[in-house]
């Protein structure tokens, strides 16, 4: 039988980089599909990485880091790096699994004579899949300080500092919009420009709040904007096998969990109950399992980037000695609608998809590592935002997707509650539908936003309430 020989693993590389065929007189002109809005700080972060540091590029799967790899090969070679000094090599490739990134990436030195003090870009897409991968990467970076190396992965954070990581998000509502061209619709031309300005009317809102069901229901993939078609039915990527395609039984391998049948069990519980509180031991009585055994389901997930857990703290902002209860997120909300269908804009459950949007917003932000609810006895709020430098209470968050406080004579007391015993700190937000002006109870100021505009904003990084023209 013959082998595969490194002849025939170069010509697949080469099939995968025809850059490497282009000549001087080669007019260079590639396709560019639409950009996430991260491209350029993660365009950034290639360029001024340090010598020896590996960039990392995390994120579920179909977010589209792949596209994005392929967008800074493109942007390199458009800038003038020679097309001859930049690698790519998708891991995902079967004929690669026979070898190591290491090997094919001094197939493509030899070939190119590039010595040791040579700037060169080299991109593995998927590199989980190897075994050993952080090892070999971080041995190539070392041998060659002047490469500048980057990979990207679907599952796990690497467990050393000379990898720098850029996580890429499920897509954000603004970017929603922008694939859609309904930014410019309801902001104005100068919205969807770097710097420009955006000016909202609020008669829009009931237009903006029909987008903003789309995007929870359907937008958290480009994937699923890119493939629509006109008169096209719900896209079909959320409604086909999206779980199956995202819960991929070969990530959930790589985390040594052999019942893929069960996680994915699991995993559909955890959406069902999205937004909700829950604890392990209900968890366990729920689904059957162990508890050691969901612990181990949860760190995969959530290192998937499929859910996310939020801590609990008391009415004072201070968290739990023993945290026995969590509330759990999905990174997008369409999730919700790939298990279990569409949700309109008065289901039941659409209040809980809200919450999961702001949240799924703010993960595309700094404010990740900072999330928290609060909960004690007879009282809660739903959302609370910490200072990163003080670690103190900055802002507290309500839902009112009912708009239940324009109908009725009753405040925010909890959240007013929290305020008041957090010596008054944190800015009080209620997140809304169509409510949209400031509010005050018992000295304390609130600001009522709808939660649309709230989601659009974080990712703008404007007041949203200065985005509203009274005007009709």
């Amino acid at each position: 039988m013959h082998v595969i020989s490194d002849n025939d693993l170069f010509q697949r590389l080469a099939f995968e980089n025809p850059w490497w065929n282009f000549k001087p007189t080669t007019r260079i002109e590639f396709r560019h599909p639409p950009q996430r809005v991260f491209f350029p700080s993660f365009f950034n972060r290639i360029m001024k990485a340090d010598e020896g540091e590996v960039l990392c590029l995390a994120g579920p799967l179909h977010v589209g880091k792949t596209v994005m790899l392929r967008q800074a090969v493109a942007r390199l070679i458009e800038e003038g790096i020679a097309p001859t000094r930049v690698f790519f090599a998708s891991l995902t490739t079967p004929s690669f699994t026979t070898t190591d990134p290491g090997t094919l990436f001094e197939m493509f030195c030899r070939r190119y004579r590039h010595g040791f003090e040579e700037e060169l870009f080299v991109f593995f897409d998927e590199i989980q899949y190897i075994k050993g991968w952080q090892d070999a990467i971080l041995e190539l970076a070392k041998m060659r300080p002047k490469t500048r190396f980057v990979c990207s992965i679907s599952a796990g954070t690497p467990a050393t500092e000379r990898f720098s990581v850029f996580v890429l998000p499920p897509l954000t509502f603004l970017e929603f919009m922008r694939f859609r061209g309904s930014e410019e619709k309801l902001f104005g031309p100068a919205a969807t420009t770097p710097g420009g300005k955006a000016v909202f009317k609020k008669s829009q809102l009931p237009v903006l709040n029909q987008e903003f069901m789309r995007w929870i229901n359907f937008g958290g993939f480009p994937e699923s904007i890119m493939s629509k078609t006109e008169r096209a039915p719900p896209p079909t990527f959320i409604r086909d096998g999206l779980t199956s395609r995202v819960l991929h039984k070969d990530l959930s391998n790589l985390f040594g969990i052999s019942d893929a049948q069960e996680v994915n069990r699991v995993f559909a519980v955890l959406a069902f109950n999205t937004g909700r509180e829950i604890s392990i031991d209900e968890l366990s009585k729920t689904t059957s399992v162990a508890k050691n055994t969901l612990r181990k389901y949860l760190e995969y997930l959530e290192a998937a980037s499929l859910i996310t857990r939020i801590d609990r703290v008391d009415q004072n902002g201070n968290p739990f000695q023993r945290a026995v209860g969590f509330k759990i997120f999905l990174t997008t909300p369409c999730l919700y609608a790939a298990l279990f269908g569409p949700s309109p804009i008065d289901h039941d459950a659409f209040p809980r998809l809200v919450q999961t949007a702001v949240v799924s917003q703010w993960q595309a932000t700094e404010a990740e590592k900072n999330m928290a609810y609060a909960s004690w006895r007879g009282g809660d709020v739903d959302l609370v935002g910490f200072d990163p430098k003080t670690n103190k209470p900055s802002a507290v968050f309500e839902m009112d997707w009912t708009d239940r406080y324009q109908r009725s004579d009753q405040g925010p007391t909890n959240l007013v509650q929290f305020v008041r015993s957090t010596n008054g700190t944190p800015n009080a937000h209620i997140l809304t539908r169509a409510l949209a002006r400031p509010g005050r109870k018992d000295e304390v100021d609130i600001r009522l936003v709808p939660a649309a505009l709230y989601c659009y904003w974080l990712n703008r990084g404007r007041h949203p309430h200065r985005l509203i023209n009274d005007e009709n």
